[in-house]
């Protein structure tokens, strides 16, 4: 046999091994953010689910490895942990290959409509107290606003955000509207919660910013060619839309179907 032939014919059948070996494996690990309502422990969530469930039209099953917003897109970058990482904002720069927008979220003000008037605009909120994530000034580009507010604080625990707005200590959260309605949700309905409140607030949604859409980045570039594939399918099957009522329906009378028009 020709040498450079059967050369060939090894490099073909490793190559083909080893593709058949990922496809067998079937496991892929998938840095996720810690996001009440959207994305925790165990591939809960409606960002994580929509995950979970391309990753299974693909044949994958998704690991999750949860850790805090941010820090997920640091430790993809820093380290060998995982495979791909998920809800990265679609500016950003990482190593890997990157899926089209699978998701988007919806950032706006919450606020306890006994208290303060209707919201429509960032400019109702002028001379108001309020509160957002870490990097919410720059990320919701309210630079030449910062100043018009009463206040502002940043914090990274959006738990806190929902103490300080029901204790009355801000006036409004400036976030995604799922995940304060579902962190809400939670205290509202827990039999430890802390509060005593005088009347159960009266919390709107008010969809101040544009939607923001996310991507996945996986370490190679078959992965995401599949799962920009197996989003359509799912799509096109109801999966991703059913995943959205599931998930958005059950805080609807806290977004007001205010959440990304559904």
């Amino acid at each position: 046999m020709n040498p450079s032939k059967t050369l060939f014919a090894v490099l073909f059948s490793v190559c083909l091994l080893a593709f058949s070996s990922l496809s067998l494996a079937g496991v892929l690990r998938i840095l996720a953010p810690d996001l009440p309502g959207t994305s925790e422990p165990g591939g809960k969530g409606r960002d994580a689910e929509t995950v979970k469930r391309v990753l299974q039209r693909c044949g994958y099953e998704a690991k999750f490895l949860t850790q805090p917003f941010g820090r997920h897109i640091f430790t993809y970058r820093d380290s060998n942990k995982a495979d791909a990482v998920m809800t990265v904002p679609l500016g950003t720069q990482l190593s890997g290959y990157s899926t089209a927008a699978y998701i988007w979220y919806q950032n706006g003000a919450v606020y306890d409509a006994n208290r303060i008037p209707r919201v429509n605009s960032v400019a109702d909120l002028q001379g108001r107290d309020v509160v957002t994530f870490k990097n919410g000034v720059e990320l919701l580009e309210l630079e030449n606003y910062e100043v018009k507010f009463g206040s502002v604080l940043e914090l990274a625990n959006q738990r806190i955000h929902s103490h300080l707005l029901l204790l009355g200590r801000v006036d409004a959260i400036l976030a995604d509207g799922l995940i304060v309605a579902e962190i809400n949700r939670r205290i509202l309905t827990s039999a430890s919660s802390i509060f005593e409140l005088d009347q159960l607030p009266d919390l709107k949604f008010a969809p101040i910013f544009t939607p923001t859409p996310y991507k996945l980045v996986f370490r190679e570039p078959a992965l995401a060619k599949a799962f920009d594939s197996c989003f359509d399918l799912a799509y096109e099957e109801g999966v991703v839309t059913r995943i959205d009522e599931k998930y958005i329906g059950r805080l609807q009378q806290s977004l007001g179907f205010r959440y990304l028009g559904l």
